[in-house]
């Protein structure tokens, strides 16, 4: 179950960094006062979350 917890844990990283990225050229193209900007960031929030629950889990003698 650990390695469940491991792959899980890399997806969240690496969609919480496309996030970062689309953020960037976002603020790019758009400018920095536009409501798309938020997309990726509340998902990226949602994905912090995530992985802090996550790094919880492991601890517990549960998932181990």
């Amino acid at each position: 179950m650990g390695i469940v917890l491991m792959l899980i844990l890399a997806a969240a990283l690496v969609v919480l960094f496309f996030c970062g990225y689309f953020v960037g050229v976002l603020k790019e193209k758009y400018g920095k006062k536009n409501v798309v900007i938020f997309v990726p960031i509340l998902i990226s929030m949602f994905m912090f979350h995530l992985i802090i629950a996550i790094t919880e889990l492991a601890k517990t003698a549960r998932w181990q």
